[in-house]
């Protein structure tokens, strides 16, 4: 793969706002972002909003806020301005405009009356007939007179279209398959297949980075870009599709996975969900599996891009923020616990990290693990060797300093004690001081509690 001039690369993202930010997006801002710091270039974010019906200004601000989360910063666009603004479709509206006119007036493109009846029957006629349909250029040569209502067609040329795909190498598509269509709608808005590559032409994008899904969109824009005499993009790289597990294509209605915001709530942090995605579709080729972002953009190669979809795995994702959280030093770990445990106070945080480490998979764990301490369980009911087994261990630490250690060293003499091992020690003094079976280390979990609590959940359960 050729090496581009490092001043020359510019890259876009250019999202929707018609439902919430989701997982392609952040999985294209990452390799655009990582591509353009690859190359000392430039990366703006650019709001494709011309679906009128389904746009939400709530939308687009979930756009922000979900790349601003995972650290993909633009370095122009609406909130940071540029030399190619307005970077808001909607707002762009002359410049499609002017294309169009200045299309037609080189009988490249032209007025259509027909109506959608008309269309339709046309479409019915080549099912009929077993072939695939083509609009008939009625307009282009025969138009209906007396109508004032149109949009405005391209004229497809004739020939191949050939462009480099960084991820699937040359590509080639027949215009004899594609008819003539429409770039310009009856409300006077473009159509994506129009304004995307205007706005890429005129704000010069050199490498267009998205999804697979838009492979099939290429020939028809690169045809709108060749026409206009702009100079193409440089390459274009279409990154696989993210699959659901059972290798289908997610939904937003079916998949929970796809919202960004899921997992801003769940607590999974945004480094290992960036590391994550990187992972999705591309590998380093070595045995190394967590990466930061600067990490990635000394790394990461198209030419290590698979051509097939990327299947989500949970338990991977979970997994790489596992090791993240480990990674974390107690401070700041504690830090990024502080809104997933609002009923805490700082010192009871930082005296919790180090033993939710162990245990959790996201910050949102630590709320079930802690809830004890602002929650009063009801006590379980034990059968006669549970009790026994917590009177041991609540008379053994009943003197001892309330710190992990002691109590640790208090409890580990009652196993030894015991011959019966740290899990059926532990398990009713769990029960009884959490309601839970799962919970902190138990040294942890009773030197969190004050003292007096913990001792009253014990002794009411022995009666």
């Amino acid at each position: 793969m050729d090496v581009p001039e490092a001043s020359d690369v510019r890259v876009r993202i250019a999202p929707s706002p018609t439902g919430f930010a989701h997982l392609g997006t952040a999985s294209t801002a990452l390799y655009n972002v990582i591509f353009a710091r690859q190359n000392s270039g430039v990366f703006a974010l650019r709001i494709d909003d011309t679906d009128l019906e389904r746009n939400r200004p709530e939308y687009e601000l979930l756009i922000y806020e979900s790349l601003r989360w995972l650290g993909l910063d633009w370095d122009e666009g609406l909130d940071r301005g540029g030399p190619d603004e307005p970077y808001r479709q909607s707002e762009r509206l002359d410049i499609y405009k002017q294309h169009a006119v200045r299309l037609m007036g080189e009988g490249k493109a032209y007025k259509c009356f027909c109506t959608p009846e008309e269309l339709e029957a046309e479409r019915k006629q080549a099912q009929a007939e077993k072939r695939a349909y083509k609009y008939s250029r009625r307009c282009l040569t025969n138009p209906p007179p007396g109508r004032e209502v149109f949009t405005v067609r391209f004229k497809v040329p004739p020939g191949e279209i050939k462009f480099n795909d960084m991820v699937r190498g040359e590509m080639t598509f027949d215009a004899e398959l594609i008819g003539d269509f429409i770039i310009i709608k009856s409300d006077g808005y473009p159509v994506y297949q129009f304004a995307s590559p205007v706005d890429d032409a005129v704000m010069k994008i050199s490498h267009v980075i998205r999804g697979e899904e838009h492979l099939s969109n290429t020939p028809y824009q690169l045809m709108i870009v060749d026409a206009l005499g702009y100079e193409r993009p440089q390459a274009y790289a279409h990154m696989p599709l993210i699959l659901a597990k059972d290798g289908t294509k997610m939904s937003k209605r079916k998949h929970a996975e796809l919202n960004l915001s899921l997992y801003r709530e769940k607590g999974y942090l945004p480094e290992a969900l960036l590391n994550y995605l990187a992972l999705l579709g591309w590998n380093p080729g070595t045995s190394q599996e967590i990466f930061t972002l600067d990490e990635l953009v000394k790394v990461f190669s198209f030419d290590r891009v698979q051509h097939a979809g990327a299947r989500f795995d949970w338990e991977k994702l979970n997994w790489i923020n596992g090791e993240w959280i480990r990674a974390m030093s107690d401070e700041e770990l504690a830090e990024r616990l502080r809104p997933y445990l609002p009923r805490l106070g700082e010192g009871t945080i930082q005296r919790a990290v180090p033993a939710l480490k162990t245990r959790m998979t996201t910050l949102g764990d630590a709320a079930t693990l802690l809830e004890y301490l602002w929650i009063d369980p009801p006590p379980p009911t034990l059968d006669e060797t549970q009790s026994t087994r917590v009177r041991g261990a609540r008379d053994a630490i009943a003197g001892v300093d309330w710190e992990p250690e002691a109590i640790h060293q208090a409890l580990m003499k009652v196993v030894e004690a015991s011959g019966e091992g740290p899990n059926k020690t532990f398990m009713p003094l769990r029960l009884a001081l959490t309601g839970k079976k799962i919970s902190p280390p138990i040294d942890y979990t009773l030197a969190l509690l004050p003292k007096d609590v913990a001792m009253k959940r014990l002794d009411r359960v022995l009666g």
